[in-house]
């Protein structure tokens, strides 16, 4: 490869309270050769010095540590630096988080048990203006505003599939969290057991769910349980 190519590396900061994490990632970014990483470190507090000092194109941040709240730095920094991309890390990728993610400004979305390789194909992608999401977690998004354009840049909005859901969908979730029967629902909503069938079919074919024992699952998971 042209040295004289990557003059203009790709800065990265990285941001992760796990070490063994923070410290792998940092490795495999600066093993390449178009990346550097500008700085690293545990908690959004000072992730967010780091991207006030060094300016990065890239930020790369956990979504769950325990100091500081990384979804409101990222929504600061961008404001700060309305160029800044943003990928966000987690263990674990629920919809409630996903939603929380984009809502911040985050361009990506990947789930820590990815091939090495996928981290740099995400950072490669969103480098280049795309967004970038975890297989697992791809058919959760649905794409809006299609054929929009902003300053000659074709541009549309990402939403979590559970945004879809209608208020009542939402009710009906919410009793499926607490593990109530069709006709225990029925009687909770004052709807017939056949329409609650109805509710829970739409449901999962808006999720993309395939099973009421996933579907279960999915509402215990996302927390839809209202006391």
């Amino acid at each position: 490869m042209d040295a004289v190519q990557y003059a203009n590396k790709i800065r990265i900061v990285v941001i992760d309270d796990h070490q063994v994490v923070r410290e792998g990632l940092v490795a495999m970014i600066n093993a390449q050769i178009d990346m550097e990483v500008v700085g690293s470190c545990d908690n959004p507090v000072r992730g967010y010095e780091l991207i006030d000092e060094t300016s990065p194109s890239i930020v790369i941040t956990d979504i769950s540590m325990p100091e500081g709240a990384p979804f409101e730095m990222v929504k600061e920094a961008k404001q700060k630096l309305p160029n800044l991309k943003v990928i966000f890390l987690t263990g674990y990728g629920t919809d409630s988080n996903l939603e929380r993610a984009l809502r911040s400004g985050g361009e990506g979305f990947i789930c820590k048990n990815e091939p090495m390789q996928d981290f740099i194909e995400a950072i490669r992608e969103i480098e280049a203006g795309h967004t970038y999401f975890s297989r697992e977690i791809s058919d959760r998004i649905v794409k809006g505003n299609e054929g929009e354009e902003q300053n000659g840049i074709y541009s549309e909005e990402l939403v979590v599939r559970k945004e879809l859901l209608s208020s009542r969908e939402v009710e009906v979730l919410c009793c499926v969290a607490k593990g109530l029967t069709a006709k225990q629902i029925a009687g909770a909503l004052k709807i017939s057991a056949k329409t609650v069938e109805r509710h829970k079919s739409n449901i999962m074919a808006k999720l993309r769910i395939h099973s009421q024992v996933d579907l279960a699952r999915y509402a215990i998971r996302e927390g839809y349980i209202v006391a």
